[in-house]
């Protein structure tokens, strides 16, 4: 079993159509977690991450970002934290940083995230999403289905968007992307990090 984990959730992942109309940027070996504020800590929580990651958390449908982690609010007092590089003390190191405040609850094997960017690249999210993605705004963030898989997707901020799926369910999202995205191509880029 652990030999599958050290794949790549991403491998079939390969480009299709003629052209670059959206890219595929597969986001790998980041540390995941679910932060889930305990009741009535909120306060107390969002300067802890001020404090510990320059992060001026919110409580609300977006992402937020600053010194190597992002937070993206999935719910009322939840989000995933996610490390922006490489990082395998990650979720240990939150999980210690949140102590009391929050439940922090590792996501990392099961989680797989992919940044898709492009001129059409919300056409193809029109294809499969069922919300307006190009509502998001720089920062906005939801958690919904693709084609029958459940996702998280959010604005990166540079006219693309980053989206996480379970990683068992990465070959009903690529039948998707690959399907929706062919019209106008896919092309691949290496991993972000």
């Amino acid at each position: 079993m652990a030999e599958l984990m050290d794949q790549s959730p991403w491998r079939a992942l390969a480009p299709r159509g003629v052209g670059d109309g959206v890219t595929a940027t597969p986001i790998e070996r980041r540390g995941i977690a679910t932060v889930m504020a305990r009741k009535g800590k909120f306060a107390e929580l969002s300067a802890r991450v001020q404090a510990a990651y320059g992060v001026a958390l919110r409580d609300a449908s977006k992402r937020v970002g600053a010194a190597g982690v992002t937070f993206v609010g999935i719910g009322p007092g939840k989000w995933l934290a996610i490390s922006q590089q490489p990082d395998a003390g990650f979720v240990t190191a939150l999980a210690a940083q949140l102590a009391g405040l929050a439940s922090v609850v590792e996501q990392s094997d099961g989680l797989a995230l992919l940044h898709l960017s492009g001129p059409a690249v919300l056409s193809v999210l029109e294809k499969g999403f069922q919300i307006d993605c190009a509502a998001f705004g720089a920062d906005g963030a939801a958690v919904t289905s693709v084609h029958h898989v459940g996702a998280t997707i959010w604005a990166t901020g540079d006219g693309g968007f980053a989206i996480a799926v379970a990683r068992s369910l990465v070959g009903g999202f690529l039948h998707w992307l690959d399907t929706s995205a062919a019209a106008g191509g896919l092309a691949v880029a290496p991993d972000r990090g």
